[in-house]
């Protein structure tokens, strides 16, 4: 922990041990992405072909290239967590069909190619845990995403004791075969809801009870093949205007095997006829999704991203490689990091508190501070710690990145103190027996005895948040 500005130390405790750091990884992938890309930085997803529509509104193989956007899908930005998703949440591929049409499109003769080769083919990471991989958290990289590669899974009790229970996919229904074994169990009864999905399957199993007038419950699920899911999405917008595909939905992949064995494997892509475009808003709106909601997906497509943009190989090991360049520029050595993925999943990373103050006191000195302070979580008002530390001092003055999976939790940023100072701080604990749930409150309460013995005796009531402008 040290005092902004100037860096001075206050207290240290194990600083230089390495440590697994779960999701405070996405300091250091967002962190590099204002300092590489720039906050104004926008992603753009295309429908193109090689050649204009002739004079009967034929094209041959009709392309959507995705390159890293994370956002097509129901959320709706600028960041608000109080906004409900957006209806339909194909709504921008609907858009671009709109456009397609728009430019005298009327057949597709050919394909329709969902084009995924702007990142290496690469959907998970080595390490992560297979149990990972079913869930929203553990959906696959790909460089054309939908709806955080996710479903929404519902869970409703039926309407008398016994009966089945009501489950189902949102916001593409159909998309598993859906094999709801959960029943209604008495009131009061505990809820135990199993869902599972083979690798590789199309099938859902839902069973388990939830009791009889219970609250709706439900988790997300991961898509299992993204691109050709948007593929089948965007058939089905261009064909609803009157646009006919005669070909099938092709999903182009780009492949290790590919990649090794051409003397270019990311080679600038011939001059198509571009019928249709999406632009992104600037990157600094999703930082804030990725950190004040720990997205794992984007923090994974945003390191590849940089690995395409500054190397122009979209692949995990050379989005790593920028990583590292990276904190060596914020002053970190080699022996205080070990990265192995961008969103803090993966079991294998490694990072010392000491780096992550580094990494924040660094980050205090951009001229891009303002965007990575406002990406962060709130306490006691929005994103991972919305619900924590509300009705105490600290509210509203500590503006940090959460961290949890198994046996580990995190809690690194800053905090506003009443005299004006900052505090860059990390705490990090592995290995504990505890409860998440227990860890949570234990880090709470090492954070809030940090505000007071720094900050001095404040009644939540008097202080007002801090805005959020750098001090340097």
């Amino acid at each position: 922990m040290v005092r902004l500005p100037e860096g001075k130390p206050l207290y240290a405790r194990d600083a230089q041990h390495l440590f697994l750091p779960a999701s405070n990884m996405k300091l250091f992938t967002t962190a590099a992405a204002l300092e590489k890309l720039g906050p104004d930085f926008v992603f753009r997803t295309t429908a193109e072909s090689d050649q204009p529509p002739d004079e009967q509104g034929r094209v041959s193989d009709l392309r959507l290239v995705g390159r890293g956007d994370p956002n097509l899908g129901g959320r709706v930005l600028p960041y608000n967590p109080n906004l409900a998703r957006q209806d339909p949440a194909d709504k921008v591929f609907q858009e671009l069909a709109d456009q397609v049409k728009a430019r005298g499109v009327r057949e597709v003769s050919g394909n329709l190619v969902a084009d995924d080769t702007y990142f290496l083919f690469e959907p998970f990471s080595l390490n992560w845990a297979a149990e990972d991989l079913q869930w929203g958290y553990g959906a696959p990289v790909t460089a054309l995403a939908f709806n955080d590669n996710s479903l929404q899974l519902h869970c409703q009790p039926g309407a008398s004791l016994g009966e089945r229970a009501r489950v189902w996919l949102d916001p593409v229904p159909d998309y598993y075969q859906l094999e709801n074994r959960l029943e209604t169990s008495p009131a009061n009864t505990a809820k135990r809801i199993f869902v599972e999905r083979a690798p590789g399957a199309m099938r859902l199993d839902v069973w388990g009870q939830i009791p009889l007038g219970a609250a709706e419950d439900g988790d997300t699920v991961a898509i299992a093949n993204p691109p050709q899911l948007i593929g089948e999405l965007f058939r089905r917008a261009l064909e609803a205007r009157g646009v006919t595909v005669r070909g099938q939905v092709e999903v182009r992949h780009l492949t290790r095997l590919e990649a090794a064995t051409s003397s270019d494997p990311f080679p600038k892509p011939p001059a198509r006829a571009v019928l249709a475009e999406h632009v992104s808003l600037p990157l600094r709106e999703d930082l804030k999704v990725i950190n004040k909601v720990s997205q794992n997906l984007h923090a994974e497509m945003l390191l590849r991203t940089m690995a395409h943009e500054l190397r122009n190989y979209g692949s995990l090991m050379v989005g790593l490689e920028v990583l590292v360049e990276f904190v060596a520029q914020a002053g970190i050595s080699t022996m205080e990091t070990r990265f192995t993925d961008g969103s803090g999943l993966s079991r294998e990373a490694l990072v010392t508190p000491q780096a992550v103050v580094k990494l924040l006191e660094y980050m205090s000195r951009s001229p891009r501070f303002e965007d990575f302070y406002n990406s962060l979580p709130v306490a006691g008002v929005d994103g991972t710690l919305a619900e924590r530390l509300r009705h105490t001092p600290a509210e509203g003055r500590i503006h940090a990145k959460t961290g949890s999976i198994e046996h580990v939790n995190a809690l690194s940023g800053y905090m506003d103190l009443p005299s004006g100072k900052r505090l860059a701080f990390s705490i990090i604990t592995n290995s504990h027996p505890l409860k998440s749930s227990e860890a949570v409150a234990l880090i709470d309460q090492i954070a809030l005895e940090i505000y007071k013995q720094f900050g001095g005796p404040t009644k939540a009531k008097e202080r007002k948040p801090p805005t959020a402008v750098s001090r340097h």
